[in-house]
């Protein structure tokens, strides 16, 4: 499928048409649905949509409990050592970055290319990416796992696996889409195809730096709040409680779920967590449920040191 055919079959599901670029391996050839089917998830097939995002969402939850992700770069290491014909390495930093050095057997993507080759990625290897600090990585966390893929991500990104003492290189290597089995059912590819569409969508506003924010853009969101945006911390309650921003609303990563009918659709939702990669993760079940998102890059941790309306609930 070319991105133009993508993109009018994306534009039925959503009602809009993407238009991407600077992919640096293009999308596979997967039959899209038939027109009925794409209609049919218009109409009745968000909820299924919402469900399969939210149920991969706790999937991650489970693995964040247990201290499997995200994943240490020396942890990432160890796991890949000896064992690197079971991993698909995948790069998600601009093609020019990648050529210069990169981890040894990686694929070069962009968070586009990814969305697109969603459906085409190998699905007896675990996925192992990173980026330049995780963000966009744990972007696609969600997206992946709700396709039944086994998927991990470098904390920290690029700059750490290299300290940890990953082999590297600056031979490209070229993605080979899977021909993985198609959907047993027409309402299955469906409700994928709706996952997909929302990574797409994610991966598109990240491309063009409005998704995920820097540190020094916060004082900014915070001085248009509450009248535009509103504040999301992900934080345990005993951290809010601590210290945040002031009029932000606690939503525990555990809780996000539960208390998604008390947060505002009509502003755009800035998540924020101790590092930004734990809000990046949360951003797929989110805009699955129509909410407008900004993810905080690094976090929390500097936030009480800088000058932003800081607010304690209890000494």
């Amino acid at each position: 499928m070319n991105r133009t055919c993508l993109a009018n079959w994306l534009g039925v599901m959503l009602s809009a048409v993407f238009v991407f670029s600077g992919c640096a391996v293009s999308a596979p050839a997967v039959a899209p649905p038939t027109a009925s089917v794409v209609n049919k998830a218009n109409n009745d097939l968000s909820p299924e949509i919402r469900k399969a995002t939210w149920d991969a969402y706790e999937k991650v939850l489970l693995e964040i409990s247990a201290k499997q992700f995200p994943v240490d770069p020396v942890m990432a290491r160890t796991r890949l050592h000896g064992r690197e014909a079971a991993f698909l390495i995948i790069d998600l930093r601009a093609p020019d970055t990648y050529a210069r050095m990169h981890v040894k057997g990686a694929v070069n993507m962009s968070i586009v290319a990814l969305a697109e080759s969603l459906a085409n990625l190998p699905k007896d290897k675990t996925l192992l990416l990173y980026c330049y600090t995780g963000q966009s990585s744990a972007l696609a966390m969600v997206p992946l796992k709700a396709f039944g893929y086994d998927a991990i991500f470098v904390n920290g990104g690029f700059p750490l696996m290299e300290k940890a003492g990953f082999v590297m290189d600056t031979k490209h290597v070229a993605f080979v889409p899977s021909q993985n089995t198609p959907m047993s059912g027409a309402r299955q590819a469906a409700v994928l195809a709706g996952i997909q569409a929302n990574l797409l969508m994610i991966a598109k506003q990240h491309t063009v730096k409005t998704l995920v924010v820097a540190d020094t853009d916060v004082k900014d969101l915070a001085a248009d709040s509450p009248g535009k945006y509103a504040f999301v911390d992900l934080r345990p309650t005993e951290d809010y409680a601590k210290g945040h921003i002031k009029g932000a609303i606690s939503a525990p990563l555990a809780e996000l779920k539960a208390r998604v009918k008390l947060l505002p659709k009509e502003k755009r939702l800035v998540l924020c967590c101790k590092s930004g990669q734990l809000a990046a993760m949360a951003t797929a079940p989110l805009t699955a449920e129509g909410f407008k998102i900004i993810s905080l890059c690094a976090g929390l941790a500097q936030a009480d040191k800088g000058p932003l309306p800081w607010e304690k609930t209890k000494e």
